[in-house]
């Protein structure tokens, strides 16, 4: 599909289905300014896509359904994930309920510092993958698109570090108090 073609399905979008997206992402939002956001990032989205015409319904349209669909999935990330994890906060996820957070939530100053040695303990490839990860704001699909590697040993890679982090922890725990 043609940079122009694209371009135009796009405008026509914006003219006929641009107050329809706003009322959609407004029921999902309940902000005005989160809704216009969001219809924002799903023309950005839609830029992105190499090729549109695997949404044409009936020849001239985008598909309405699949476009809910994007919106839906932006809103969902946007509540889960507001702010990509750094590496002490992606890992906050495994400890929640232990006694050893603080009262805000967040992992005491020790802890933090046995998080670091565990993963300077971790393999290298582990290590600079969660990094990366962490460092420039990637998703698990974009860290796919841009190093090439397989979603699933990212996937992976992620659940074998938490898992040796948090027993790391625990154990240095044990053995200090």
């Amino acid at each position: 599909m043609t940079t122009a073609k694209k371009n135009k399905l796009i405008t026509q979008l914006y003219n006929t289905q641009h107050k329809w997206l706003l009322a959609v992402s407004f029921n999902f939002t309940k902000n005005q300014e989160k809704a216009e956001e969001l219809v924002q990032n799903l023309y950005v989205q839609l830029l992105e896509m190499d090729d549109l015409s695997k949404i044409i319904y009936q020849g001239d349209s985008l598909n309405q359904h699949y476009l809910y669909k994007i919106l839906k999935s932006l809103f969902v990330k946007s509540i889960k994930h507001p702010n990509h994890p750094t590496i002490t906060l992606a890992i906050e996820e495994t400890y929640e309920g232990d006694s050893f957070m603080d009262d805000d939530g967040g992992i005491e100053h020790r802890i933090q510092g046995y998080i670091n040695e565990a993963l300077e303990q971790l393999p290298w490839f582990d290590r600079e993958l969660w990094k990366t990860y962490c460092r420039e704001n990637h998703s698990i699909m974009s860290l796919h698109n841009a190093t090439k590697i397989s979603t699933s040993t990212i996937w992976s890679s992620q659940q074998k570090l938490k898992k040796f982090v948090k027993a790391f922890v625990q154990e240095k725990i044990k053995i200090n108090e």
